[in-house]
């Protein structure tokens, strides 16, 4: 993840960072950071329903130009209430890898 997008994300008082590992890499950790490093896209969780692009580009536009973004949810076919919880992500790819 680059730098800049980091330094903007822990800037933002309404941003919880996590440490992610892709459970489904069949190579080494250090393989996979290498990878990660060069990716220019950025996968994002656990989002409210409501939560628009508008607001994830204001967010992701500080760290540098975003080629695109894509946005779904995540049904539950055993909840019933999908307004009283999140279940909503987005993927983003930025044009440039900066560090």
């Amino acid at each position: 993840m680059s730098g800049g997008l980091l330094k903007a994300l822990r800037s933002d008082s309404y941003v919880e960072l996590s440490q992610y590992r892709d459970q489904h890499f069949w190579g080494d950790i250090e393989e996979q950071e290498k990878l990660l490093k060069k990716s220019c896209t950025l996968y994002v969780g656990n989002l409210s329903f409501y939560t628009t692009e508008e607001q994830i580009y204001e967010l992701f536009s500080k760290s540098g130009d975003i080629k695109k973004i894509i946005m779904g949810l995540v049904r539950d076919e055993y909840r019933q209430d999908y307004d009283a919880g999140r279940g909503g992500y987005g993927k983003l790819a930025q044009k440039t890898n900066e560090r």
